[in-house]
């Protein structure tokens, strides 16, 4: 594997995914870490099933504002059917659809294909998969069969916590604004210079994300300092 895909890897067995590999340092920056996942599951079947299974069960924890800002802002277009096709796929028996709101940004490959590359390297294996592929998949261009999510294969919520305790708040929040607000003052450079930054950051307008930083500062989690030499109201963790 390449150093990129170890890497996402450590980062999702540090998550709790069942992969034979060493935990990454850190907590990783989750919504980040789809991104880059939709980049490489075409190169690792194993890697999409994962993913989605995580996804399924903790789905409640993914700050969705800011992971729509940043697919906005940063993921490549012909990664985005990709990033789709695992969202929906993780969502089906949820109720409402978790990430609808995320997948409504998000559109089918202009040209459809098998998801994997191992099956788009050959004309027999393509048209098998396309043969085999499930109604989800042939939605969103990208032919794959049934995904079976492997739930044995996940890290209690317990283990999960206790190697990430950055995600207990987000586990309170349910993925609303104020998990992106944290999210992005943790992970964004320069996300607290001001309100109006941050609220770029979040992906939330400057008055949700002023309404959730006033919970925030009640609880003690975030804090607001206005400097006497400009008028920007400036924010950090608490």
């Amino acid at each position: 594997m390449s150093d990129r895909l170890d890497n996402l890897i450590s980062q999702w067995t540090r998550l709790g995914a069942g992969f034979n590999a060493d935990l990454s340092p850190e907590s990783p920056d989750l919504e980040r870490l789809l991104l880059d996942t939709a980049r490489h599951v075409p190169g690792m079947a194993r890697l999409f099933i994962m993913a989605a299974t995580w996804l399924h069960r903790f789905g409640d924890l993914i700050a969705k504002h800011r992971l729509k800002r940043l697919i906005g802002d940063e993921l490549e277009h012909e990664h985005h059917a990709a990033l789709g096709l695992l969202l929906d796929i993780a969502q089906q028996g949820t109720h409402p659809a978790q990430f609808a709101s995320i997948i409504r940004e998000l559109s089918p490959a202009a040209e459809a294909r098998p998801l994997f590359d191992i099956e788009r390297a050959s004309a027999t294996l393509a048209e098998r998969a396309r043969r085999r592929a499930s109604p989800i998949s042939v939605r969103w261009g990208l032919w794959c069969e049934e995904i079976e999510l492997k739930e044995d294969a996940l890290r209690p919520a317990s283990w999960l916590m206790s190697q990430n305790p950055g995600l207990i708040m987000r586990a309170d929040f349910r993925g609303d604004l104020r998990a992106s607000v944290l999210a992005s003052l943790v992970h964004d450079a320069d996300a607290g210079v001001s309100e109006l930054d941050l609220a770029r950051r979040c992906g939330g307008s400057r008055a949700q994300v002023r309404s959730a930083l006033d919970n925030l500062e009640l609880t003690g989690k975030a804090r607001r300092t206005r400097s006497d030499h400009d008028r920007r109201t400036r924010v950090s963790l608490g």
